[in-house]
């Protein structure tokens, strides 16, 4: 039905019809072609469709006021779909993993891994020339976390993991950049 929205150049539109499927706000829950406009998206190149795949099986849909589940949650698909959207670079899916890892912080390398994570998502936000309040929580949470580990004496780690991040997030210029940098 809407399959040749990705073929017509409009492949986030697709992902854009499965949030607004998805939303109990907008009164037109339909799990079975939300999920399916969203593997569209992400099999059209858009990103975003995994993490939000992965929030809608780890969430699942129950129809309000009727109690009625139209899609169970699933953790297992809920994971599988965040880490292809980490995969790809996709921050929000980044994100997700970093916050899982930080919430396990009774081991050092559960922080470590946080800290990797965090890392990550603010050199690809960065990258992609975010507004600063959208990833200035994550930029401050590496940081605390940069500490933390620092303490602990795993500074090198911590380096080493940095080292590694940089530049895996380089980007081909946006439009505006390439515009930007021609003048």
């Amino acid at each position: 039905m809407f399959a040749s929205l990705g073929t017509a150049g409009y492949r986030a539109a697709l992902a854009d019809l499965g949030m607004l499927l998805s939303n109990p706000l907008a009164e037109m829950l339909d799990a079975r072609l939300a999920v399916s406009l969203y593997e569209q998206a992400w099999n059209a190149g858009v990103t975003i469709a995994a993490f939000q795949l992965g929030t809608l099986y780890e969430q699942g849909m129950i129809a309000p006021g009727r109690s009625e589940t139209l899609l169970a949650a699933d953790e297992t698909r809920a994971w599988v779909w965040y880490q292809k959207g980490a995969d790809a670079g996709e921050p929000s899916a980044l994100a997700r993993f970093a916050g899982r890892a930080d919430d396990d912080d009774a081991a050092q390398n559960s922080l470590l891994e946080a800290f990797k994570y965090y890392s990550s998502v603010a050199e690809r936000a960065r990258s992609e020339d975010w507004p600063d309040s959208a990833w200035r929580d994550w930029r401050y949470r590496r940081a605390s976390l940069a500490r933390l580990l620092e303490r602990a004496g795993m500074m090198q780690e911590v380096a080493n993991e940095y080292d590694k991040m940089q530049g895996q997030y380089t980007l081909i210029p946006t439009i505006w950049q390439r515009l930007v940098s021609a003048k």
